[in-house]
């Protein structure tokens, strides 16, 4: 019992140690190790893992076609994929045999592995990125329905982004944006004060107000900047954008860390089957 649990465990919670406070500590073996041996380790620890993974993949597949269950013909074609790209990655060269270095010819052209992958692989990733794309837009449609206030603010988000990153938004002039918000501002205050004379003196009021404003400027497409929108999205895009994303990525990180603690502390066992 002592070599499936406490061996594993132990190892696990020296090299996590070693490489978690290596990142901190200023000494050249231990530098070395964390840059060059631990990732070393990883890399071959994930190539066996691909392995791994990659015969569990033909044995599910195997299985299915065997048993004949639902959708077992597409198994076929996983199963004569993974043959074929097994073949040419690591038995036959293809035309340009003159090749010497040893996995050089995944990359040069003329060879059979470099024709699958510009002419089999690469059209079939762009087609199934192109049906995300549908997923996508199944998706956005879901999350811009109008609940609440976050929903109603990511939409408006998401349309000026959208907008204002393509060249008809640059087409868009900062007034007709100001005519859109006294609207908006119009129905806030509608739904706010449920006065229908209230409510049109205050359309009529910010729509006199824009009028004016723009009759003494000359009407500048771009002008105020505030409110053209190519300026908008790009400031949401370099501001909240980001200040989200970095938010985002402290919690991805605070996660590790406490993962991380976990493993090296003996806490989590996953690895071993517990």
């Amino acid at each position: 019992m002592i070599w499936k649990r406490q061996i594993p465990i132990l190892i696990v919670a020296v090299v996590g140690a070693i490489t978690l406070f290596g990142w901190f500590i200023d000494q050249p073996n231990i530098q070395s190790f964390v840059d060059d041996d631990a990732t070393q380790w990883y890399d071959i620890l994930a190539s066996f893992a691909i392995i791994l993974g990659a015969l569990n993949l033909m044995k599910l597949q195997i299985q299915k076609v065997v048993r004949k269950k639902k959708g077992w013909p597409y198994s076929l074609i996983a199963i004569g994929g993974f043959i074929f790209a097994i073949t040419a990655g690591f038995i036959v060269k293809g035309v340009d045999d003159s090749v010497a270095v040893w996995g050089a010819h995944v990359t040069t052209e003329g060879t059979v592995f470099k024709w699958m992958f510009d002419y089999m692989f690469t059209p079939m990733s762009a087609t199934m990125f192109s049906l995300l794309a549908f997923f996508v837009a199944s998706a956005s449609y879901r999350a811009f329905r109008i609940r609440n206030f976050e929903a109603t603010l990511l939409l408006v988000a998401g349309i000026i982004i959208m907008i204002g990153r393509v060249p008809i938004g640059s087409l868009i002039s900062s007034w007709f944006v100001m005519y859109i918000l006294v609207l908006a501002l119009g129905i806030y205050v509608n739904f706010w004060k449920k006065n229908k004379m209230i409510t049109f003196g205050v359309v009529g009021i910010g729509l006199a107000i824009v009028t004016i404003a723009g009759m003494m400027t000359g009407w500048p497409l771009d002008k105020p900047g505030v409110f053209y929108l190519p300026v908008i999205q790009e400031w949401i895009y370099f501001y909240p954008n980001v200040a989200g994303a970095r938010a985002i990525m402290i919690g991805i990180g605070l996660g590790i860390f406490a993962t991380s603690i976990r493993y090296i502390l003996g806490i989590e066992k996953s690895y071993i089957g517990e």
